[in-house]
């Protein structure tokens, strides 16, 4: 019995955490996080130095 009542609160949990990721107001963030791997600019407040470039040796 309390398996099936932590199994069922769990599914709850799921769906509710299903729904809140996938809220329209949400989109604009999870899409320019996912953007973060492969842009090429640097944030703002940052700046590129010569000690972060990798030099042939």
């Amino acid at each position: 019995m309390l398996s099936g009542i932590i199994t069922t609160f769990l599914l709850l949990l799921f769906v509710a955490l299903w729904i809140w990721a996938w809220q329209p107001r949400l989109r604009k963030g999870f899409d320019a996080t996912a953007r973060l791997a492969v842009d090429d600019e640097v944030p703002a407040g940052e700046e590129i130095t010569g000690n972060d470039r990798r030099e042939n040796a």
